[in-house]
């Protein structure tokens, strides 16, 4: 990709919003409740700047189809199909980070840019090696780290190979558990710098926002009538407005956050007019505008080792590890995986299943790789989606 400057996008629902995760779904099952995936928003993004600049979709599905490339197309044979559908070809070229949830003060102007600050704090989910005092104790929340003697027992016998590896530890006397939810960007600040966060700056998924549950019946296409015994529920996604969250006084929104990627030429306002676009099932929408980029905070070395931190759930190959990590990783802490699939709208077929790493795994490192890349994720198609974003920390051995 050329030079590209980067975007902020603020995704605000206007209605409850259904995603579905990898689970089949039929007559007495529920589906939905899921939170949004990059994929998702990728290609929900790039409808919308191809609906804005006048795509014809069908020309497009047709090509897709006779291009035989499999559900995976590099950005230069992508940009050709769009390009003789009618719209530009920089729309294969758009880069996508996230989506995150975020915080918006209620008081704060709906502008492009104030003051040079971008207009929403981005909430992480909470990396996999924090813990925080079992039985709601209070203290602060202290992360896990790479225990220096290997006297564990058993601990040799790891498999598929992983000997070397040390294990996770806490030399904190306090029972602990691990932590769940998000981070505040202040959290996640001092996660990275390798000191221990204030419980202040966790919050709860409930604190950010709630499952909508509703009960359908299908109906019978020739009669319009309910369809006996066929009866489902569906989940909706609800973020909340208007709340305070830890100590603070401000009241805010909370809304989903994105950045993109554009060549030049995109031109200087791509989204401008675009107010409002289609985001996951049932036609529900979110209004879109742009702000300036959120600082992303990584800590300096100082001296301590490499931490990297998922932000966004990541494709491997080795669902464990990301390959350009290998021979570097010390420790890790990986939760359990995300299964991904969907539907390709231009061939018309299932995409095929995978399982994505969690985001909030944490890769403790000996040292960096060299030339690491925006993304952890194996496969330039999946980086160019959204997997795989990280942001980098430091650990010390103690």
């Amino acid at each position: 990709m050329s030079a590209s400057r980067k975007i902020g996008l603020i995704l605000e629902p206007l209605d409850v919003l259904f995603f579905r995760d990898g689970r089949p779904f039929g007559a007495s099952t529920r589906a939905g409740g899921a939170q949004p995936l990059p994929q998702t928003l990728a290609g929900a993004l790039r409808t919308a700047l191809l609906q804005h600049y006048g795509c014809d979709f069908d020309k497009l599905a047709a090509s897709t189809r006779e291009a035989g490339t499999g559900h995976r197309m590099n950005a230069g044979t992508l940009g050709e199909l769009i390009e003789r559908s009618g719209s530009p070809r920089w729309i294969a070229e758009l880069e996508v980070r996230g989506p995150w949830l975020g915080r918006v003060a209620c008081h704060h102007p709906k502008s492009a840019a104030v003051s040079g600050k971008c207009a929403c704090e981005v909430l992480v989910p909470v990396p996999a090696s924090l813990h925080m005092p079992k039985k709601s104790r209070e203290g602060p929340l202290q992360s896990l780290r790479p225990l220096v003697s290997r006297a564990v027992p058993g601990w040799s016998e790891t498999p598929q190979g992983r000997a070397g590896l040390r294990p996770l530890w806490s030399c904190d006397r306090t029972p602990g558990e691990p932590a769940s939810g998000y981070l505040s960007p202040q959290g996640l600040r001092a996660f990275l710098r390798s000191a221990d966060v204030p419980p202040g700056e966790r919050f709860k998924g409930t604190d950010l926002m709630d499952t909508d549950h509703r009960t359908g019946i299908a109906i019978e296409p020739d009669r319009l009538t309910a369809a006996e015994s066929l009866i489902y529920g569906a989940s909706f996604l609800s973020l909340k407005r208007n709340v305070a969250l830890g100590t603070q006084e401000t009241k805010y929104d909370i809304v989903f956050y994105a950045e993109v990627a554009v060549t030049p030429a995109a031109g200087e306002s791509p989204f401008a007019g675009i107010k409002t676009f289609a985001w996951g099932g049932e036609g529900r929408r979110v209004a879109i505008r742009a702000t300036v980029p959120f600082p992303w905070h990584e800590s300096e070395s100082n001296g301590g080792k490499p931490l990297l931190v998922l932000t966004t759930p990541g494709l491997f190959a080795d669902p464990s590890r990301p390959a350009i990590l290998n021979g570097h990783i010390v420790s890790a802490a990986v939760p359990s995986s995300v299964p991904v699939s969907g539907w390709d709208l231009a061939r018309g077929g299932p995409r095929p299943n995978r399982f994505a790493t969690a985001a909030g795994s944490v890769f403790f490192l000996d040292q960096l790789p060299q030339n690491l890349p925006s993304s952890l994720s194996d496969d330039d198609f999946d980086a160019q989606q959204g997997w795989g974003c990280y942001v980098k920390g430091t650990w010390t051995d103690e």
